[in-house]
This record gives structure tokens, sequence and C-alpha cells, in this order.
């Protein structure tokens, strides 16, 4: 990935590499006594000059977001992060049923992965690309429980998850979603085809089974300007 070569908005190399970084610290991405990649390694992912990285670096540090140890590396330091506030709606779960039906699946980034967590269970870690009328539409970040995986391995591969999770008529006793507002990084912007940077819905969805247990979640990105939120309150004349 080149940075130089995706679409970037008109400011300095170092601004845009510290902007990154900066979002992802400031969000809990990167939290507190997180290790940054080595300066070779951020130079390498983005192909621009030692220097550049290292200016961003200093600004990170300048502002105190980050700290260097010498011969330990550079870690996120603990930072006040802008309390949210959190408005809370009920939905039925045949709206995201109706909404992936429209979405088709243009590009799967790597095989579905096996991980183990941290209460011994297994869940398939995948990558996608959505296309809606043949564009990139929404990247998904998903994690599978391995047994309903199993099911299905070709069509939970090939086709969108949820719609797969429907037809095989997986129970889901409780489903969440929580959408936010972030930003492009450098591997979302190449994807999603917009500007490092710039603004993206994320959404964060979880299916659960009888005993509260996590059948499946994602994390779907979408740009700014392809998604909007509508949304009509039910009235006691209704």
């Amino acid at each position: 990935m080149k940075l130089q070569a995706m679409k970037r908005a008109a400011v300095p190399l170092h601004a845009e590499v510290a902007e990154v970084l900066r979002h992802q610290i400031m969000s809990g991405e990167l939290p507190a006594g997180a290790k940054l990649p080595a300066l070779r390694e951020l130079t390498d992912q983005l192909g621009v000059a030692r220097m550049t990285v290292v200016q961003a670096m200093n600004t990170l540090e300048d502002e105190g977001l980050i700290e260097k140890h010498s011969g330990k590396g550079t870690f996120v330091k603990q930072v006040k992060r802008p309390a949210r506030h959190t408005l809370q709606m009920k939905a039925d779960i045949s709206q995201i049923y109706t909404m992936v039906d429209q979405l088709e699946v243009s590009v799967r980034q790597g095989d579905a992965i096996i991980e183990k967590d941290a209460n011994g269970r297994y869940f398939r870690s995948m990558r996608r690309i959505h296309a809606r009328s043949g564009k990139p539409f929404c990247q998904v970040e998903i994690k599978l429980d391995d047994q309903v995986f199993d099911r299905a391995p070709e069509r939970f591969a090939q086709e969108i998850v949820v719609s797969v999770l429907k037809d095989l008529g997986v129970t889901v006793h409780k489903a969440r979603q929580k959408v936010t507002i972030s930003y492009a990084d450098f591997v979302m912007a190449q994807a999603l085809g917009v500007k490092v940077n710039s603004a993206v819905f994320r959404v964060l969805r979880e299916f659960l089974d009888a005993d509260g247990a996590l059948i499946y979640s994602a994390v779907l990105s979408y740009p700014g300007d392809l998604l909007e939120l509508e949304m009509e309150f039910l009235t006691e004349e209704a």
C-alpha cells in the first residue's frame, strides 16, 4: 500500500499519518499501553519516507498521546477521551435481513481463519468488501462461531453471512448494534476507494444465543457519503 498513490486530502503526508494514529488513539482502537509499529514497519507499510513517519510521531508525542522508550519502542499514553452520549432505540432484526439482501460480496480478503478466544471457543474470522451496484459499499470484519460455520462452510465463505444464518434457521436470541462515526485509516481508505481520514459509519453488530454466547459479530465500515439513517417513530395516534 502506497499512501502517496491513494486518495488524499491536500495536507502534508506527515500530518495525515499523525491524524490517522490520533483518531485510533482517541477512539480507543489503540488503547493506553499499546505498542505502535516500529518506524521501519510503518515506513514500509505506507510507502513514505522515514522522516515523514518521524515527523508524525513527534507531533503525537508533543500532544501527549504517545511516549517513546529507548530500546523498547513507542507506546500509547493514558489520555482522557471525550464522553459519548448513547441514544438507545429498539428495532426488529428483520430490518437487518432486508438490508443485507441488497448487498453482494465482491471481494473476499483471505480465507476464513480459525481462532480461539479467551474462553476456549473457536471462531472463524473473515474480512469482506460488500458492494452495491458494483461499487464498494462496506468493509466488514466478521467473527463467526466455528460450529455454525461448519454447517455450511462453502456458503459462509462465498455469501453474505447474515443471509446464510437466516437461511439455516440459526436461532438468534438477542441482536444488538451500535453505530458510531469513525475515520478511514490507510487500509480502509484503499479498500473503499475513499480519502484517508474521511468520515465513515462504524457499525458493531452482534448476534447472541439463548445463553448469551456470541454466535456472530461484525464490524462494518461504510463511507460517510453512502449511508444515511432514517427512523420513523410510532406515536399514540398511529
